[in-house]
């Protein structure tokens, strides 16, 4: 993909101009941006077409705009930027979903609505996709409360207002708006901008005083502590986390939003944390520490064990996307990219001992004998999943299941832990594997959740991919079983024919296959796994009452922390 600050893409010789959709399209390219999500609407049509002119991107339809929005923040999450595309009032409010989601995970979502003509807007027309009202206000202002930068675009300021939501999205790692009015959008812009690339710096002072006095904290530190969440692959720093670890020999632990971002058998890595919730030892760590420093975390309810974490106080640092500073302190502006390389360059000074994983004994054997259960299903994913894929889990037992399951070296793990939307992973699927094509994308998921957004599995197919799909049946929402009302009949859901559906979404590109035992299941999986050009769904039958020791322990800390 050639990038627009080397070749001002479609530009004008003579006038040194582009279309605003030949320049929001530039700005996307130079972004890493390859792929646009979305779904068509008459309000866009004029974006689309002004889009479709730009070399170097292309359009991938969703059926819905919730699908689209959750493959956008999939594809951000590997890419930097994900991008949405919608039209104005139904198709917007449709994707408000994702878009909070993406909010609450930290994700730099770019939400693109093609709005009526400014005409219309002006004179309070009651047209088609209002409220019949004359305000065309009421979908930018709901915007507003789930980004964090809001632009409705306008000739004068067109070009300002692209760059500031791709650079804002980018920089805070969080969603942004821009509506951009039909008759603005192959309107004439200046191209000139396009010859700097967008960037954002650090405050120096500010970035100079975090650094001066974390080093003064870390010099004598004997049991420092860094508590990684998920900022660190939001911003794509996983492999410069890893080498600050080895260089200066300093424990690790990952919040469940972060995991895989350290490999298991890491020498600093100390597992994952979520309080006392994984009876892994982290917390231990943790609370052993001398010098605890919070990188890029998010302390929320089922990320901390229910609060029974170690909590920060004045003293504990903390890296944010745009802030860095310790305990209640705001900080100055310190970019997370530089202020995680303050803190490698802090610990390269201390004079503490190197912390070294004690090796981690065999995991317990599962009997394999009988009905399939959730420990013999993790325990053969775990066995049989290869490194160097793309695991999705999906909120409920498919989610708790993985986060307590060990994997391979160079997995990449994702899931909406925070936000916690059942039927992301699907869509996620798509979004991941066009943003990584060497990556195989893996997706477990609950029925009930997959029944929220499985018409999805007909644009991956459409797109080439191949996932392996391991769906969880246990006829319904187990996870809200095990929270409460165990045999109420709101937890329950259709069955479906998933053998007959995924071939028929499918176009035949996918094979489906059901399973009832653990051996059923590693034979499945097997084939699945060897063979990567295939699609295939592996539908395993659990008991409705059956669920993984997190979810247990999960419902336990749930129920004590109501009082």
């Amino acid at each position: 993909m050639t990038a627009l600050d080397e070749r001002p893409a479609q530009a004008d010789s003579a006038t040194t101009t582009v279309s605003v959709a030949e320049y929001l399209g530039a700005r996307l390219l130079q972004a890493g941006v390859g792929h646009l999500f979305g779904v068509p609407g008459d309000f866009n049509l004029d974006l689309l077409d002004g889009l479709a002119t730009v070399e170097g991107l292309a359009w991938v339809g969703s059926p819905n705009e919730l699908g689209a929005g959750y493959a956008a923040d999939a594809y951000a999450r590997t890419r930097g930027l994900g991008v949405v595309v919608t039209t104005y009032g139904v198709g917007e409010l449709s994707v408000l979903n994702a878009v909070a989601g993406a909010a609450a995970e930290d994700v730099p979502l770019l939400h693109v609505v093609g709005s009526p003509r400014r005409a219309a807007v002006e004179a309070g027309a009651l047209v088609h996709h209002t409220l019949a009202d004359g305000d065309f206000g009421h979908f930018s202002r709901a915007a507003a409360e789930v980004t964090v930068v809001a632009e409705t675009l306008t000739l004068e300021r067109a070009a300002e207002q692209i760059d500031t939501v791709v650079l804002a999205a980018m920089t805070e790692r969080k969603p942004t708006y821009l509506a951009v009015p039909q008759d603005l959008a192959l309107a004439r812009v200046d191209a000139g901008p396009l010859e700097h690339p967008l960037t954002a710096a650090s405050d120096p002072a500010a970035l100079a005083r975090f650094e001066t006095r974390l080093a003064e904290l870390l010099a004598d530190a004997q049991r420092p502590v860094l508590v990684v969440g998920q900022l660190v692959p939001r911003f794509g720093l996983a492999v410069q986390l890893a080498d600050l670890a080895a260089r200066a020999g300093v424990a690790v632990v990952t919040q469940l939003s972060a995991r895989g971002v350290l490999d298991a058998d890491h020498p600093c890595s100390a597992g994952d944390s979520a309080g006392t919730m994984l009876p892994n030892g982290s917390a231990d760590v943790v609370a052993a520490a001398d010098v605890v420093v919070q990188v890029g975390t998010l302390l929320t309810a089922e990320l901390t064990g229910f609060g029974s974490h170690r909590r920060p106080d004045a003293d504990t640092p903390y890296l944010a996307a745009t802030t860095a500073g310790f305990g209640a302190d705001p900080g100055g502006r310190v970019l997370f990219p530089d202020a995680l390389a303050a803190l490698d360059r802090a610990l390269q000074g201390r004079r503490g001992p190197r912390w070294a994983t004690a090796p981690a004994g065999p995991a317990p054997r599962v009997e394999e004998a009988g009905p399939l259960t959730q420990a013999q299903t993790w325990q053969a994913l775990a066995e049989l999943l290869p490194s160097g894929t793309a695991l999705l889990a999906d909120t409920g037992t498919a989610y708790w299941g993985a986060a307590g399951m060990p994997l391979p070296a160079d997995t990449v793990f994702g899931g909406q832990p925070v936000w916690s939307s059942i039927g992301y992973a699907l869509p996620a699927v798509l979004g991941q594997g066009l943003a990584d094509r060497t990556r195989r994308p893996v997706l477990v998921i609950g029925d009930g959740a997959a029944q929220m957004t499985v018409q999805e599995l007909s644009t991956i197919a459409a797109a080439g991919l191949a996932p392996v799909v391991l769906l969880l049946d246990n006829r319904g929402y187990t996870i809200e079983r095990a929270l409460q009302s165990p045999r109420a009949g709101y937890n329950d859901v259709a069955a479906w024919d998933w053998c007959a559906l995924v071939p028929a979404l499918t176009g035949g590109r996918g094979l489906a296959t059901a399973v009832s035992t653990a051996a059923g299941l590693r034979t499945a999986l097997t084939d699945a796994f060897a063979a990567p050009d295939r699609l295939t769904l592996v539908q395993a039958h659990l008991d409705a009452d059956d669920t993984p020791p997190l979810i247990d322990a999960l419902a336990r800390l749930a129920t004590a922390a109501k009082g």
